[in-house]
């Protein structure tokens, strides 16, 4: 399918490895103009435009839209990827410092971009991405803080499509299951950390997490980008203020 978005303009955050990597990836295979934001350097071999950014600094939002700007003149596409997330042993385990920064990186980041990008959005009649997580409805203990601020991001994502819907922006976002980037996998991952908090080994973590998944494995980030790229696209015109659960079938919906 010709999704149509050659010539259009994307920002994506946390672009440097992960699914923000392969979306920023698949965008620019698909004919887009690429800024990619990250803490650390992207791939040279990319295609996008590299900035580094720590989107938890508030002047950071202003700043990469208007590298967009300034380098493109136009901004299209939004994706909210940049996100991270501590398994702790409880809910006492999580201090004021732990929820302050889960809240500021994974939702005050795109709460700041996507004000900033809005009126650009407008011109071109623009799409807002999300990148939540399941546990924005499937709360878990040991990741409160994370699976609160992917709540609130869904929450946004519905009343800011209601709102900006009459000006033609469209704000959708994706809920992910467990995938197969650093996030788990790492050697500070989702997997090591569960292992060092009595586990069991690694390896064992994730065989159990793929147990939990009907299809019986984790998605991969080529698969979140590919949803994530048809939902930006002009293909799901139609399609605003809802979040896509990419599982393996852990949460079906009737």
């Amino acid at each position: 399918m010709e999704l149509a978005l050659g010539g259009k303009v994307a920002l994506v955050t946390g672009a440097s490895r992960g699914i923000g990597l392969a979306t920023a990836s698949l965008l620019v295979e698909e004919g887009m103009r690429v800024v990619a934001i990250s803490r650390t350097p992207i791939p040279e071999d990319l295609g996008a435009s590299g900035v580094i950014l720590d989107m938890e600094d508030p002047e950071s939002a202003p700043r990469a839209v208007a590298t967009c700007i300034a380098e493109f003149g136009q901004l299209d596409v939004v994706v909210n990827n940049v996100g991270s997330a501590r398994i702790g042993t409880g809910f006492a385990s999580e201090s004021d410092e732990q929820w302050q920064e889960f809240w500021n990186l994974n939702f005050m980041s795109a709460v700041r971009i996507s004000r900033c990008a809005l009126p650009h959005l407008a011109r071109t009649r623009g799409v807002i991405v999300n990148v939540s997580s399941i546990n924005g409805d499937l709360p878990e203990a040991g990741i409160y803080s994370y699976s609160a601020s992917k709540a609130a991001m869904n929450n946004m994502t519905v009343a800011l499509a209601r709102e900006i819907a009459p000006i033609g922006v469209r704000v959708v976002g994706v809920a992910p299951g467990p995938v197969s980037t650093p996030l788990w996998l790492g050697d500070y991952g989702a997997a090591a950390q569960a292992s060092a908090l009595g586990g069991g080994d690694p390896a064992d973590v994730i065989a159990a997490a793929e147990r939990a998944i009907p299809l019986g494995r984790f998605s991969t980030p080529a698969e979140i980008a590919a949803s994530i790229a048809f939902l930006a696209s002009p293909r799901a015109g139609s399609i605003t203020g809802t979040t896509l659960r990419i599982d393996g079938g852990m949460t079906p919906t009737i």
